[in-house]
């Protein structure tokens, strides 16, 4: 019998990675965004998830929403136009059997959609924590399910999306073992995914949360404040125009309702609040928590070097600005 391959070590993986065309590597924590170049636009009066012990991102709520808006529109379109046919039939005098013969592919894909709705009902949100006084990330995985990772070993990425939509993932890999690593999303709000600039934000106001704290990152005042999650924001005329203004009252905002949209978002979110994080991390996340054994020092970044962004990636530069890498 051959013996298995070898397993990639963590730093082949990494290789790997930084290899793909569809990943690119991001500015090591240790360099800073050049100042003239950030602005944050939280609104960070959750204290629940926002505090100068740890961040909690529930981004994932967001996306599983959408996916089941879609699902359970598909559900309640596919039932309706079904349940018209069949009656029509009926009243037509078709006999069941006749409409059954007619009809069962649509009821199976009533069957299916209600089945693919439900299923994805049971998957549990995707939530992570930057726990800045024991200077870890916490990824959840499940009732009383994480992995800890220091934040000073993060090797963050965007990635770019294979599909027409122009996704930018910020991903952020972590070493948690000789030949394991685990991944976790960067992002708070959906925007954080619209572009190159918006992961380099995002990593930045990462960045100086776990070195600085809350005080580090508050929102610029001269921009409209918006709560992160990751449900699509409103469109309002002002800023999107008539026709997407037009597009969402009549369009998207009927099918948000008919799929069940607001019972889907209450759901969710009562959800990822209810997450059963294990006793160690909700340990290590509360005041005063004992840290022995933790590295807490805050990662300071470089004073010489920053990064900008330059329309397609991004430049190291000084403090007035000057490209020097």
């Amino acid at each position: 019998m051959a013996n298995p391959p070898p397993l990639l070590n963590f730093e082949q993986m990494l290789a790997n990675l930084k290899r793909r065309s569809d990943w690119q590597q991001l500015p090591d924590i240790r360099v800073a965004m050049w100042p003239g170049q950030v602005s944050f636009s939280d609104d960070l009066s959750d204290k629940h998830l926002f505090n100068d012990r740890y961040l909690e991102s529930r981004v994932s709520v967001g996306k599983m929403a959408f996916v089941l808006y879609l699902t359970c529109g598909a559900f309640v379109f596919t039932s309706l136009s079904s349940i018209s046919l069949i009656i029509s039939e009926f009243i037509n005098g078709l006999e069941f059997s006749e409409i059954i013969s007619l009809y069962w592919i649509a009821v199976l894909f009533c069957a299916f959609f209600f089945l693919l709705a439900y299923g994805l009902t049971r998957i549990t949100p995707s939530c992570v924590r930057f726990n800045r006084q024991a200077q870890v990330v916490h990824i959840y995985g499940g009732p009383n399910k994480a992995t800890t990772a220091p934040w000073r070993d993060v090797y963050p990425f965007t990635e770019f999306s294979a599909s027409a939509d122009g996704k930018f993932s910020l991903n952020l890999v972590f070493r948690t073992g000789p030949t394991d690593l685990a991944m976790a999303s960067g992002a708070f709000d959906i925007g954080d995914e619209s572009a190159l600039v918006d992961n380099l934000t995002r990593l930045e106001f990462l960045r100086r949360y776990m070195a600085e704290g809350l005080s580090a990152v508050q929102p610029d005042p001269q921009r409209t404040l918006y709560k992160p999650s990751g449900f699509t924001k409103a469109v309002n005329f002002k800023d999107d125009g008539f026709i997407d203004f037009l597009l969402a009252r009549l369009v998207v905002m009927p099918g948000y309702y008919l799929a069940g949209g607001p019972l889907i978002d209450r759901y969710l979110i009562r959800r990822a609040a209810s997450a059963q994080w294990p006793e160690e991390v909700e340990r290590l996340c509360a005041p005063g928590a004992d840290l022995s054994g933790y590295d807490t020092t805050p990662v300071e970044a470089r004073k010489d070097i920053y990064h900008r962004f330059n329309g397609h990636g991004f430049d190291l530069v000084n403090l007035i600005g000057e490209v020097v890498g």
